[in-house]
């Protein structure tokens, strides 16, 4: 068996000129957002947490009185506080990416071949960092034991949302909330927040850039949101994050997970879709994406999970080496020689690897709030016509360039 030739790059037959240009794809905060561990050596590929749990007596008010004379009870009663433990798992998991095959002799008439497979090469390296985006944001959700729908009631369900269609967008009111809840429950110290701002424990709130400014732009948020000069915490600061608003430092994150629901059942609907371009494929931003009517927003503590990765292993003893290994998705150029399918070593491709476990933590402290997007909404306004008889010299036909109306 042989490998088809791949006609990957393009070629100078028509003439073919200028620059080489390349499309990105955004950096997500959620890439450095979640925690990373290490995945100790020696283990299976299943590992057990448990957490302590919190406990309280069952009776914390009645007190008795203490007897000094007559008939009594020397012993005073006695109030047991139990214990109790969760044990959580965290298994290992992997995924592999690799690009087309690459034959040498398909590179020897590519206009420019270099530039084109460096822009090949960055393209493959910004799929890691968007593989690696879903993973976080995916299983971040996963894990959050607050599954909430932006209706009445707010109401929640640990292992999936409940099927109801939300009927709101997010508002302050709904992140008050959570912030009570969040407070009351001890999380800052346990669930970790990130600092303070305006003498309270602040949280991040991971949305896009329409519900963060329209929660901006509420009455009682505007004016503090102005006026807090409170610096952001130096994490936040690359994430495009200035400053906290009651509680919240806003992170945007311009691909969430958007939804349709029909029949009681929400469908994720793919941000990009793939469609065919001069050669080869192209990843699309999606219309359906664009105007899906639901979405999520992540109320984020780093206790909630974290990445635990494995380290490299490069001997066992005895003689043996193996290749360094990166299971962060770095890419490794591989020619693999054949004697029946490469026995040249013409043909290669580039190969990732990406492993990870999910460890979750403290999974009661995260909070996922699926609502209403308004696509439609653009606050359409009609023009003003109140200055129609104004005149100008470039409609006139005056002498001059003024671009001012006279």
């Amino acid at each position: 068996m042989a490998y088809t030739l791949n006609d990957l790059f393009a070629r100078d037959a028509s003439r073919i000129s200028g620059k080489i240009y390349t499309r990105s794809i955004n950096r997500s905060p959620w890439n450095k957002l979640i925690p990373k561990e290490t995945w100790p050596t020696g283990v299976a590929d299943t590992l057990k947490f448990e957490t302590i749990e919190r406990n309280l007596p069952d009776d914390t008010d009645t007190w008795e009185n203490v007897v000094t004379s007559g008939s009594g009870d020397c012993v005073p009663s006695e109030d047991e506080v139990a214990s109790g433990s969760t044990e959580r798992n965290a298994v290992l998991k992997r995924k592999v990416l690799v690009s087309e095959n690459i034959c040498v002799d398909s590179t020897r008439g590519a206009y420019k071949i270099q530039e084109q497979n460096k822009g090949m090469f960055k393209n493959l390296t910004r799929a890691v960092s968007y593989v690696w985006k879903r993973r976080a944001m995916t299983q971040y959700s996963d894990q959050s034991e607050h599954k909430m729908v932006a209706t009445h009631g707010l109401p929640f369900n640990a292992d999936d949302f409940p099927a109801i269609a939300p009927t709101s967008v997010l508002t302050q009111k709904m992140l008050s909330r959570i912030y009570q809840n969040l407070i009351q429950d001890n999380a800052e110290e346990d669930g970790g927040s990130l600092g303070r701002a305006d003498g309270r424990p602040q949280f991040i709130l991971v949305t896009d850039a329409d519900a963060s400014d329209a929660i901006m732009r509420e009455t009682n948020n505007a004016n503090a949101f102005l006026y807090n000069s409170n610096r952001v915490p130096e994490l936040l600061a690359p994430l495009g994050c200035e400053r906290a608003i009651r509680g919240f430092y806003h992170v945007i994150d311009t691909h969430p997970p958007r939804y349709t629901f029909a029949g009681g059942v929400f469908t994720e609907v793919a941000p990009f879709s793939s469609m065919a371009a001069t050669k080869g494929t192209k990843a699309k931003i999606s219309t359906a994406y664009q105007e899906a009517p639901y979405t999520d927003s992540f109320v984020f503590l780093p206790n909630v999970m974290s990445f635990m990765v494995p380290q490299p292993i490069s001997t066992i003893g005895s003689k043996t080496r193996f290749s360094p290994q990166n299971y962060m998705g770095e890419f490794d150029w591989l020619n693999i020689q054949d004697r029946t399918i490469n026995p040249k070593n013409l043909i290669g491709f580039y190969y990732a690897t990406l492993t990870c476990a999910v460890k979750p933590v403290a999974p009661d402290f995260g909070y996922v709030i699926r609502h209403l997007r308004c696509a439609a909404d653009i606050d359409h306004t009609a023009c003003d016509e109140t200055g129609s008889t104004a005149t100008s010299s470039l409609i006139s036909g005056a002498g001059g360039d003024s671009y001012f109306v006279v």
